[in-house]
């Protein structure tokens, strides 16, 4: 994978598509790699997201600081929403894009897609790596957060070559 190549990595969730959608946008704090982030300072930071087109993505600490991440660019709840991302703190960001795709009346695929890697200057390319590893990661905790029933085992796949 180049690092002028979107990201794309997709993930089956046993939830129906609203509570997926929601469970992503209302509790990425709960399930987001935080010692990732270089501008996590202190313990336990939750992440918000101002849920509406030019909503902030942005870090609550526990001293009541807040960090922007990021801006919604896109919002159509149950099935996606965009926003960019600070790869980081400086100018340069990415933009991520997701989907969740409704299988079933408690199946839903979820589809991300980490774009905007050629805009970056040079010094921040590194980041790339970083992120391709770290989105199958950070996927996983998010299946985790459905694991109260035994049947939920999603899986996380690099969907870099299913064109999508």
């Amino acid at each position: 994978m180049s690092p002028h190549e979107p990201i794309r990595q997709a993930l089956m969730v046993e939830a129906d598509q609203e509570r997926t959608f929601h469970t992503f946008a209302r509790r990425l704090g709960a399930w987001w790699p935080m010692e990732t982030r270089p501008a996590a300072a202190g313990k336990g930071p939750d992440v918000r997201v101002e849920e509406c087109v030019g909503g902030r993505i942005y870090e609550m600490r526990d001293d009541g600081s807040e960090y922007e991440c990021g801006h919604i660019t896109a919002w159509h709840p149950y099935s996606s929403f965009s926003f960019t991302w600070d790869a980081m703190p400086g100018p340069e960001h990415t933009a991520i894009e997701l989907h969740f795709q409704r299988l079933g009346p408690a199946l839903t695929r979820v589809v991300v897609v980490h774009h905007g890697w050629e805009c970056l200057s040079t010094a921040l390319l590194d980041r790339y790596a970083k992120f391709a590893g770290g989105w199958v990661m950070a996927l996983r905790r998010f299946a985790a957060m459905f694991e109260d029933d035994p049947a939920s085992m999603p899986s996380v796949s690099d969907d870099s070559e299913s064109g999508r």
